[in-house]
This record gives structure tokens, sequence and C-alpha cells, in this order.
């Protein structure tokens, strides 16, 4: 991973596999329950990872605010939109925790009907 691209790039980037994902998905779909399987712990893994995102971009607009470099383009006061956006990234937090839980109890299922039974050398 390139260190010296934005975080904002990476998660550009992130967005931008979801996408090829989904077209890889219409145009040939899964090719087993097993990689399904593997797709939902790829996204367990992605929920999992995003409330630290989320903090990051939190603290970067309170900082901003603290240091009155927030000017809004529409006459309000800075604070108004940053505590905004806190407000609804802590909001999109609990989301986020409620849809791991989900996609947990999905990886948890798919888990039992995605193992691969393969017989001992003196089962074949």
């Amino acid at each position: 991973m390139s260190e010296s691209l934005t975080p904002a790039t990476h998660l550009q980037a992130a967005s931008e596999a979801v996408r090829q994902h989904n077209h890889a998905a219409m145009a040939g779909g899964y090719g087993s329950t097993p990689e399904v399987s593997r797709a939902v712990i790829a996204l367990v893994e992605m929920c999992a990872r995003l409330p630290q995102a989320i903090d990051h971009m939190n603290g970067r607009v309170l900082r901003d605010l603290g240091a009155g470099t927030l000017a809004p383009d529409d006459g309000t006061a800075p604070g108004e939109h940053a505590y905004g956006a806190e407000t609804a990234l802590v909001e999109a937090r609990v989301a986020l925790a409620h849809v791991l839980d989900l996609l947990q109890a999905a990886s948890g299922h798919l888990w039992h009907l995605g193992m691969v039974f393969e017989p001992e050398e003196d089962e074949a």
C-alpha cells in the first residue's frame, strides 16, 4: 500500500473496488457458496475498519473548527456544519456496528455452508 496517497484517495479506491465487484457479480455471478463466504468475510473486515476511518475524519473536522479554518459557503457559523457532520458520523458508527453484527452472523452461517470437504488420503 502506498503511504503517499491521501486518506480520501484510499477510500475512493475502496469504493471503486466495490463498484468493480458489483460489475463482476452481475457479469458472471459468484461461482460458489464458499466464494460468497469469502466475500462476506471481506465485508466484515471492511465494516470493522470503518469506525476508525470515521474517527479520523471527525477528528480532522473538529481540529479545523478549533483552529478557525472552516468557512461555510452559506454564511452559517462553522460549528453548525462541523457539529452536524460530527453527529451524523457518530450515528453512522452506531449503524455500522449493527451492520457489522449482521454480517458476522451471516458469515457464521456461511461458514457452515462454505466448507469444502476434502477426504483424507486414507479415505480417498
